[in-house]
């Protein structure tokens, strides 16, 4: 394999419990109820997706950007005045390895651009990848392998010399879509959230379980 294509929430940042959170309160200022169960169908989707979905069951007249807006500004709030927004155990070290040995890199998230580039530079890792993409500003939204496609081409790279590290089911199918190889990270915490990993081609507990050295055997 040639280069390495990261998500970012839920491997990168351990965010999608506080996305969750953050869903559920805009949609509660909007007068609509969500679980988060029902939000855990959306993991690794990105926020036009999950709200158009609610406006449309509620048959709400509600501007689907507003409210979009609306969610990233109170996540971003929570996690600058929170401070309790971690980077996952082990992506830091990875990423850094991985650009230290030249590997091209590209992030390709479903959150806004905002946000990505946020939490890329707090982590300190922003100019580590050659590549960032936002799915917000994308016609599809992952499970829709648009934006893994659009990576590797951005990259000059094929697809198929792609390693693509997931954690949501809806990524997982986006990437093997993609034809790219497909690392899901089955974050333990997350093990009663229903996500199907079943169709990546390896399986890892902890992103320490993953080697340079490893991916370019691929």
């Amino acid at each position: 394999m040639k280069a390495v294509i990261f998500d970012m929430d839920g491997v990168i940042v351990d965010s999608e419990t506080i996305h969750i959170k953050m869903k559920i309160q805009a949609l509660k200022e909007y007068g609509i109820e969500c679980s988060p169960k029902e939000c855990m169908a959306y993991f690794g989707r990105s926020s036009n997706a999950f709200f158009s979905d609610f406006i449309k069951k509620a048959s709400a007249d509600i501007p689907l950007q507003e409210i979009v807006a609306r969610k990233h500004q109170l996540f971003l709030q929570y996690a600058s005045d929170n401070g309790a927004v971690e980077p996952i155990d082990g992506a830091l070290d990875l990423i850094k390895e991985l650009r230290s040995k030249n590997i091209p890199l590209a992030l390709a998230s479903s959150s806004v651009r905002y946000n990505i580039e946020w939490f890329l530079k707090k982590f300190g890792v922003f100019d580590c990848f050659d590549v960032i993409l936002s799915g917000a500003e994308l016609t599809e939204s992952k499970p829709n392998p648009e934006i893994y496609l659009l990576a590797a081409q951005k990259l000059g790279i094929k697809p198929q010399e792609c390693v693509v590290i997931e954690d949501a089911e809806a990524g997982i199918k986006a990437a093997k879509s993609a034809a790219c190889y497909c690392i899901a990270y089955c974050n333990p915490a997350y093990k009663d959230c229903g996500q199907d990993a079943s169709a990546a081609d390896m399986r890892v507990n902890s992103l320490k379980d993953i080697s340079i050295e490893k991916i370019m055997n691929i």
